[in-house]
């Protein structure tokens, strides 16, 4: 038993710390932005995105609440999830101008994604019995990274900024794509396809967008199959959550919440 306890704390410590890179990640990706390389700026929120998929299965897995009481693994979660999801993709769109410069909008757009996020990180009901999120979930780092692969004009992502700023406050699903249990057959395989496509586009789109100045819609047939593969996948992500606030939650789910609830009255009454 002293073994297990020995050992599930270790494991915790090491998932910790594996959690703690992606903070690292998230910094070089500031880094990059700087130095104006939008290549190695989205493949470094990419990986910080991979970390924050890959961290919590395993914490679950080893109970590392339990194992090391001392850390708040969701608050550690929180504090890089808003430098790799928020401040580094708010300053990707400022900087390469994926927002229009003109009347100070770049400044304005990015102000709401940085206020707007610090809410959404606040909401203690942020998250469904049936593991979807109450609005949109502040996952700038994947909205920036569609924005520059399908290379939208500026002011419709304005529009789209506007949109899931306002959906931050709204009482509308978005799937979390490791942990809806939904369509998960689907959606894994899907979301890697559609990560990997994005890697993909953002590796040609910085060659030639600063090589040759290539413009929308001069891609060759490769790419040009991939955009069609990140507009599918980001169609399933949202369709999936705009599914569930149609739906509502599940029988299951609601089954699920009255027995949590049965049981945390009958701890009381004890």
């Amino acid at each position: 038993m002293t073994e297990t306890i020995t050992h599930n704390t270790k494991m915790a410590w090491v998932i910790h710390v594996f959690t703690s890179t992606g903070v690292i990640a998230g910094f070089l990706g500031l880094l990059s932005v700087i130095d104006g390389s939008p290549r190695a700026a989205l493949i470094w929120l990419m990986v910080a995105v991979i970390i924050d998929g890959l961290d919590g299965p395993m914490a679950r897995r080893y109970d590392v609440g339990k194992a090391v009481p001392s850390i708040d693994g969701n608050t550690l979660d929180l504090v890089i999830d808003y430098v790799t999801c928020v401040v580094g993709p708010a300053l990707f769109m400022h900087q390469f101008d994926l927002l229009p410069k003109e009347y100070n909008v770049s400044l304005i757009g990015t102000g709401l994604i940085l206020v707007s996020s610090l809410y959404c990180f606040a909401n203690t009901n942020l998250m469904t019995e049936d593991h979807y999120f109450n609005g949109f979930p502040a996952m700038w780092n994947l909205v920036v990274t569609v924005m520059f692969v399908t290379q939208s004009r500026p002011w419709i992502n304005v529009l789209i900024v506007a949109i899931f700023v306002i959906a931050t406050f709204l009482p509308i699903q978005f799937i979390h794509p490791f942990r809806t249990r939904d369509f998960r057959t689907f959606t894994l395989p899907i979301v890697t396809v559609w990560i990997g496509a994005m890697l993909y586009i953002t590796w040609i789109l910085d060659d030639r967008t600063r090589k040759i100045g290539c413009e929308a819609h001069c891609l060759s047939l490769g790419p040009e199959i991939a955009q069609a593969i990140v507009y599918l996948g980001s169609i399933w992500v949202l369709g999936v959550g705009f599914w569930r606030t149609v739906r509502g939650p599940s029988q299951q789910s609601l089954d699920e919440q009255s027995m949590v609830e049965s049981s945390v009255e009958s701890h009381a009454t004890d």
